[in-house]
């Protein structure tokens, strides 16, 4: 045993030396970004950690950035102006801008970035208002030092709460056009904060990214959902449509509404919706009952009956908006596909136009109680 514990020794020297090596000579990408260009080529650009450190924020990280005539081009062209090998292992963001979102060729392009080598299907797509690259630019590690760990701390307390989805690129590739529920992806932009002081009767969640009222030294903003039509991404989510739905799939943390005395209430969903889809009906009728709790504080009673029919109003709003984007959202597919038995009975549905002409119907029951 004791001889062999120096060649273990030795062993263990050279596996700890190679890997600090081969990192120095690759560029570790944690941002991907895509912008389509009114020209028609596509822009893309990466963002890592540079290996010797800077004075200010900026030098702390490198940015490169190529243009092609497709994505394909562009990438061979970045790959060919980098000073090292790209290493898309710790890929932590796919940013798209709006451009390259709404062209047909999306779920393509999803599918080009998934295919690049040794790329981390688990990074979270955001489509960003604008340019993606302006957003990356604008994207700094204000709390820590690592962009990497700040940016899934940031879109981890979004999701959790439920005002952005969290879906990644394995979801993307794997539902948009193929799937029974359309992928809804991070909405992000950058607020010049130029925007009025909001109505105090309005919802303050019920804005996207880019717009909400607010004043801080960050100037990124993850808020809402672009959603998809099979295709490309067709329009977005404000932060409280996304909420709705959290409530509806059974987790929300975050949604609170007001009765008309003022009475602030939490809600919190109890457990997931009940779903039916009756496809026997012309138009179909598209059925959900949602079962929440509203938590108020002591010695104050709520509008309960206000309260529900405002959940239920805006539930069904949301329906109608999803419909109006042919985005089936919250995946009414995957309910009204298990009533065919083949293929070809659920293809002759013709299942995005019968969703999008569908009725809807919608019944909240909300429960109070006390903190």
């Amino acid at each position: 045993m004791k001889r062999l514990l120096p060649f273990a020794l030795l062993c263990l020297l050279f596996l700890t030396g190679c890997a600090p090596r081969q990192l120095e000579e690759e560029l570790l990408v944690i941002v991907l970004t895509v912008d389509g260009l009114e020209t028609g080529d596509v822009t893309v650009s990466v963002k890592a950690p540079r290996n010797a450190s800077g004075e200010g924020d900026n030098d702390r990280y490198l940015t490169v950035e190529a243009t092609g005539c497709s994505f394909s081009d562009a990438v061979t062209m970045l790959n060919a102006a980098t000073p090292r090998p790209l290493n898309f292992s710790q890929v932590r963001e796919v940013i798209i801008g709006e451009t390259a979102a709404k062209q047909e060729n999306f779920a393509r392009l999803l599918q080009q970035i998934d295919a690049l080598p040794r790329f981390r299907c688990s990074a979270a797509v955001i489509v960003t208002k604008g340019e993606a690259r302006a957003f990356s630019k604008a994207q700094k590690p204000y709390l820590g030092t690592r962009l990497s760990r700040y940016t899934e701390t940031t879109l981890s307390n979004y999701a959790g709460k439920g005002f952005t989805p969290n879906t990644t690129l394995c979801d993307g590739v794997r539902d948009l056009g193929y799937g029974f529920c359309d992928p809804l992806f991070i909405l992000g932009a950058v607020n010049d904060f130029s925007e009025p002081v909001p109505d105090t009767h309005k919802k303050t969640l019920d804005n996207e990214a880019g717009a909400l009222p607010r004043k801080s030294a960050e100037a990124v903003e993850v808020f809402g959902a672009a959603a998809t039509d099979g295709v490309r991404v067709s329009g977005y989510l404000t932060g409280y449509e996304m909420a709705l739905l959290h409530l509806m799939e059974g987790h929300v943390e975050a949604l609170s509404l007001r009765d008309p005395n003022g009475i602030a209430v939490r809600v919190a969903a109890l457990r997931p919706a009940e779903v039916r889809v009756d496809v026997h009906q012309d138009p179909i009728r598209l059925s959900v009952r949602v079962f929440c709790e509203g938590q108020h504080a002591p010695g104050f009673l709520p509008d309960q009956a206000y309260l529900q029919n405002q959940l239920q109003t805006d539930i069904a709003d949301l329906l109608s908006h999803l419909q109006s984007l042919r985005c089936d959202g919250f995946g009414f597919g995957r309910v009204a596909v298990r009533q065919f038995l083949t293929i070809q009975d659920w293809e002759k549905l013709g299942w995005r136009d019968a969703y999008c002409q569908a009725d809807t119907e919608v019944e909240v029951i909300l429960t109070l109680r006390e903190n």
